[in-house]
């Protein structure tokens, strides 16, 4: 089985919140909007509940963990 790595750890994690700081720094020297500045912090967060679910998602336990036989 692969290792997980920790959110904190990962690269596409610190890309969002890069992008959150472009974006926060975007607003704050009025070169986007408030739309565009909620847009990407939307953006951000679902690139990193989005890898988070896909990591869940494929992990397949043995099974002998999920309570089945093996027969």
């Amino acid at each position: 089985m692969d290792r997980i790595i920790p959110w904190y750890q990962q690269k596409t994690f610190w890309t969002a919140v890069a992008a959150l700081a472009a974006a926060a720094g975007g607003y704050v020297t009025g070169e986007i909007g408030l739309p565009a500045l909620i847009a990407s912090v939307f953006g951000a967060l679902a690139v990193i509940f989005g890898r988070q679910g896909i990591e869940k998602s494929t992990y397949i336990p043995e099974l002998k963990d999920r309570g089945e036989e093996v027969k």
